[in-house]
């Protein structure tokens, strides 16, 4: 069974980083994206809505939406998936229509479109407690993200690649080379289509399922007498 394809116009969020980042596709090949390094509580709907008043487009005009359910910032994951959340229960027809994808799959993407990167290894982002998220690149549909161990990562035959714009808390002497986590590049065209897969509802991405609970936001109430 083929892959649904996301109709333009496009929302992008990318928040996984300590970039938020928020891009608009029209088209196959149009892209215009806004990023800024801040909280992305207070960036995200800001940055949606100067790229909808630039376009002349609204919330309500959009096909689709498409997110980063992570690894890498837990706060910008529940933020990206609270936005969607939220704009579909006003109405959005496009939060019906949610696709996700993860960092590593796009870095992996990244890498693939590169000159002078290794042809094979892997991406890996910190995990903390002495671990890494650690993805094989090149990667395949059926590619799944592991988790490694800080010693089995320093023994790893393989090149290391991770990026420069996501935190690193445990401290490694195996070697790993920083490339710039750009969405931008893989939005540009349809080499995007590749990492994207349709989900029923926006939630993040949970690796640890034996440690963390799978997050779901829930409206508080006070509970009755």
């Amino acid at each position: 069974m083929s892959q649904p394809t996301p109709k333009y116009p496009l929302l992008i969020l990318d928040t996984a980083s300590r970039r938020t980042w928020v891009g608009l596709k029209s088209g196959p090949n149009e892209l215009d994206y806004r990023c800024e390094e801040q909280d992305p509580s207070k960036t995200l709907f800001k940055l949606t809505d100067e790229l909808l008043k630039s376009a002349g487009l609204s919330l309500f005009d959009l096909g689709a939406i498409i997110f980063c359910s992570g690894p890498g910032s837990m706060l910008g994951a529940r933020t990206s998936c609270m936005a969607i959340r939220s704009w579909k229960g006003i109405g959005v027809e496009a939060a019906n229509n949610v696709f996700e994808y993860n960092s590593l799959r796009l870095g992996a993407c990244l890498v693939e479109s590169a000159s002078g990167l290794p042809e094979s290894g892997l991406i890996v982002t910190d995990a903390r407690r002495s671990s890494w998220n650690a993805l094989d690149f090149p990667a395949y549909p059926d590619s799944s993200i592991q988790i490694v161990g800080n010693e089995q990562l320093e023994k790893a035959g393989s090149a290391i690649l991770s990026f420069e714009e996501f935190p690193t808390w445990t401290k490694t002497e195996a070697s790993i080379t920083k490339i710039s986590y750009s969405p931008a590049q893989t939005f540009a065209n349809e080499a995007f289509l590749a990492i994207i897969k349709q989900v029923p509802e926006a939630v993040p991405l949970v690796i640890r399922q034996n440690e963390f609970k799978k997050w779901d936001a829930k409206i508080h109430a006070a509970p009755e007498a």
